[in-house]
């Protein structure tokens, strides 16, 4: 999960808590989804770090979105020597308006299925709050949870974090609008990060930098009617660059 589910997300450092408006909240700030007011399906594709495959594809109406997600390293060394790790998610989140505000949940499965099989859930509730030009929003991460439960009987808890957004979107023209945006990452947790995005759109062409606590992303989006392409990249060193493609369909 964090991963991500999608390009836009990547290419804003991940500071989407705040302003989540697309499918990607469902994930990001299901409080957000209070305000989604279309159908829409999106697909991610991400080539990362070398040789790990990574998707999600996400179905959002009105108030609602079911988001399914995966992850798949590949062999990593070789024959006898060699494992990979696979798992698979769901995320289901639903919000609703409270006039300048809005509440959300999200509940996140997990399942892994390599090298050992394991399960388990979380109940994430979020909060949303518009005034004018700033946007806040919250998400409490593993406000209720079971623990991933392994065969062999060994379990492994849901890390317990609160993850504060803060943005500010101004519109200085017709067709126009820029967006800054930070959150606060696991300060419930012994590491806490901040990131931090800037995205400007002017008519349907969209760009946009951001800093996710590791290093520089950045990003470019194309906006037609009922279709988005978004795409991002992140350089990691050692670990090799990172690609992710999101295409949306919206009716």
């Amino acid at each position: 999960f964090n991963i991500g589910v999608s390009a836009r997300a990547l290419g804003m450092g991940g500071a989407l808590t705040a302003i989540a408006d697309d499918e990607g909240a469902v994930l990001y700030n299901p409080a957000r989804l209070s305000e989604y007011r279309r159908i829409g399906i999106s697909s991610l594709y991400a080539a990362g770090f070398g040789g790990v495959s990574q998707g999600a594809v996400v179905a959002a109406v009105p108030y609602a979105a079911l988001g399914i997600v995966f992850l798949d390293s590949g062999l990593i060394g070789d024959g006898e020597e060699g494992f990979r790790y696979a798992s698979q998610g769901a995320i289901l989140g639903v919000g609703i308006p409270l006039g300048f505000a809005s509440l959300g949940a999200r509940w996140r499965f997990l399942r892994v299925s390599s090298p050992f099989e394991g399960s388990g859930w979380s109940l994430d509730p979020a909060l949303a709050v518009d005034v004018e030009y700033l946007h806040v929003g919250l998400v409490w991460e593993a406000a209720a949870s079971m623990p991933m439960a392994y065969e062999g009987g060994s379990e492994e808890a849901w890390e317990l974090g609160l993850r504060v957004g803060v943005a500010v979107t101004l519109s200085p023209a017709e067709g126009v609008t820029w967006t800054a945006a930070m959150d606060a990452v696991g300060l419930f947790e012994a590491a806490p990060r901040v990131a931090a995005g800037i995205e400007a759109w002017i008519a349907g062409v969209g760009a946009r930098v951001g800093y996710d606590g590791t290093g520089l992303t950045c990003g470019l989006s194309a906006r037609f009617p009922g279709l988005e392409v978004d795409w991002a990249y992140a350089a990691r060193g050692d670990l090799g660059d990172s690609h992710r493609v999101t295409l949306a369909l919206r009716f």
